[in-house]
C-alpha cells in the first residue's frame, strides 16, 4: 500500500486569529483545504519526555513572496502552525477525500537565512529555556486598554 506524507503550514499574525498565508507541498496547481500549492519541505520534529525547547526548520523556494512573508513574520512575530497529514494517494492525484493528522506544531517565526536558492525559517520559542525571560509584547489597545490622557 502506498502512502502519502503532506505537509500544511499556516502563518498567523501575533493576536492568532488573522491568517496571512497557507500553503502545501504535495498538490502541485491545487488549492486544498484552502492552502495552495508552494514547495517547501521540513526538519524533522523532535518529542522528548522533558518537554525541551526545540524548534523546527521550513525551507521553501526563494521568491519575493515568500521573502516578504518572512521578513513581516520576523518583524510582527507571526506564528507558524504546521501539519503533517499521512493519506492514500489517488490514481489520478486528486487531493484525497480523507486525511489523518500525524504530527502537528506551533511555533513563532524566531529566525531566517536564505542563499540563492532557498529561504530558511526557524520556528520555535522565542523564550530562552534557561532563563527568566518576559515574552516581547507590544502596548497595544487590545492588551492595556486606552492610555490615560492628562
Amino acid at each position: 500500500m502506498t502512502i502519502g506524507i503532506a505537509a500544511f503550514i499556516t502563518f498567523r499574525q501575533s493576536d492568532y486569529s488573522t491568517i496571512v498565508e497557507q500553503y502545501q507541498n504535495y498538490w502541485p496547481s491545487q488549492t486544498v483545504d484552502q492552502h495552495t500549492f508552494y514547495p517547501f519541505i521540513c526538519s524533522a520534529i523532535v518529542s522528548d519526555s522533558s518537554g525541551g525547547q526545540q524548534s523546527i526548520s521550513v525551507s521553501f523556494a526563494t521568491s519575493q513572496v515568500i521573502t516578504d512573508l518572512v521578513e513581516a513574520g520576523l518583524a510582527n512575530a507571526y506564528f507558524a502552525d504546521l501539519t503533517f497529514y499521512r493519506f492514500t494517494p489517488t490514481a489520478d492525484g486528486t487531493p484525497p477525500t480523507s486525511k489523518t493528522v500525524i504530527a502537528n506544531y506551533i511555533g513563532e517565526t524566531i529566525s531566517a537565512s536564505q542563499d540563492e536558492t532557498t529561504i530558511t525559517v526557524v520556528i520555535g520559542s522565542s523564550l530562552s529555556a534557561v532563563e527568566a525571560q518576559a515574552p516581547p509584547r507590544k502596548f497595544t489597545t487590545t492588551l492595556i486598554g486606552e492610555p490615560p490622557k492628562l
